[in-house]
């Protein structure tokens, strides 16, 4: 009998902390399909604040008890059994489906949860996971009503706001200001498309970002970042009768000039979830499946560039070269694509915070299972070892 291997989720007791643990995966029924999962993307933006702010955060509704939680974004695989009634997919065919960080995953296409697509020729298996966020970045451009040659900033260059940095490419946006406290990523989106880049841990953000559009601020402004408390900036960059997208879905709160800055210079302000986004209707066609399936084409013709923002694909281990957070920023994640294909560590190995002499352009830290970065991470799965790790915590950052 094949045994399956997933990530579970603590935050309470103990600490947070990510264990592996072993469970039989269940054979398809009715209409379900049995997905052999070989990536699983990570949102690291959304898992640590998880690993933050426990499950409330994730929009989880906590429990009383401490068995943890499956969550995750979005797998990839191939379809290895399917139910008498299933329909429309053949086994050994390629699928994205939106399970959690397990090697099986069960999708029933009558359950919410029942995602699945095929993956288009042309994208990886690496790059296909990363739809999932790539729906989240079209959805704040489609909310964002861009307009050709309209000015256009993103605050945070992490996955998300790489992918919204294009896109608003695509749109015909001009200029494109990336800003971003890391140098590697804004080189990133340098090759993402940005017109300029601003470090705003070295210059002043608001006044570089005024004088790019001619003291004007930018007509539209991205908050692809985890940190609330920088909505007030945002405001005095962005010009008036501007929008300001809050993407990245930060928790926690803001302090703002309400009338100074958003009142009397009529600034809109658009949150982005996508709740109740699973039906289209006259009003707004836009599912979440519509805005995969463009994520996936562009993804195959080019339109999106995946190749510079695939940091790595990491087994799960602590292998060589693997470095964990100390509690220090982490830099240059969402680079290079990096494959650590060592054997396994044992299950009861916990990761130990270890320094690295190499750096893969100036790619300082990275975690072994992505949950302490604040990029984008493949984990690849092996059917023959897993591991438990304990006590992952990042505060900064």
């Amino acid at each position: 009998m094949t045994t399956g291997r997933r990530l579970r989720f603590h935050h309470g007791g103990s600490g947070p902390r990510v264990e592996v643990e072993t469970f039989a995966p269940p054979l398809p029924t009715g209409r379900q399909l049995l997905v052999r999962v070989s990536r699983s993307a990570v949102s690291a933006g959304s898992e640590m604040n998880f690993v933050r702010f426990g499950p409330q955060a994730y929009g989880i509704t906590p429990r009383p008890d401490d068995n943890g939680y499956l969550i995750g974004y979005m797998t990839v695989g191939t379809v290895e059994a399917m139910g008498p009634d299933a329909s429309g997919y053949t086994v050994g065919e390629r699928v994205l489906t939106g399970g959690v960080h397990t090697s099986h995953w069960l999708v029933d296409p009558a359950a919410p949860s029942g995602h699945i697509l095929p993956i288009p020729e042309g994208v990886s298996d690496d790059a296909a996971g990363f739809a999932m966020l790539g729906d989240v970045a079209l959805h704040g451009v489609r909310r964002a009503a861009l307009q050709i040659d309209g000015s256009v900033a993103v605050f945070g260059m992490g996955m998300v706001g790489q992918l919204t940095l294009q896109l608003a490419r695509l749109s015909g946006s001009h200029p494109l200001i990336a800003v971003d406290l890391d140098d590697a990523r804004l080189e990133m989106a340098k090759a993402s498309g940005a017109t300029h880049v601003i470090n705003a841990g070295r210059e002043d953000a608001v006044a570089r970002i005024k004088a790019i559009t001619d003291g004007k601020g930018a007509e539209t402004i991205f908050h692809c970042t985890q940190v609330a408390g920088i909505l007030q900036q945002l405001l005095e960059a962005c010009g008036n009768r501007g929008r300001i997208v809050l993407t990245g879905s930060p928790p926690g709160t803001a302090t703002i000039r309400l009338q100074e800055d958003l009142l009397r210079r009529e600034i809109t302000l658009t949150g982005i979830y996508e709740s109740g986004m699973a039906e289209g209707h006259p009003y707004w066609p836009w599912t979440r499946e519509r805005n995969r399936r463009a994520s996936l084409r562009l993804m195959a013709d080019g339109g999106l560039r995946m190749g510079h923002l695939l940091t790595h694909v990491v087994p799960l281990h602590p292998g060589p070269g693997h470095v964990r957070d100390d509690g220090t920023r982490q830099h240059g994640l969402a680079g290079r694509c990096v494959r650590l294909d060592a054997s396994l560590a044992s299950a009861s190995q916990e990761i130990k915070p270890v320094r690295s002499a190499g750096s893969i352009r100036r790619l300082r830290r990275f975690a072994p299972i992505s949950l302490l970065g604040d990029a984008s991470v493949c984990h690849r799965y092996s059917s023959q070892r897993h591991i438990s790790t304990k006590g992952n915590r990042r505060e900064s950052a």
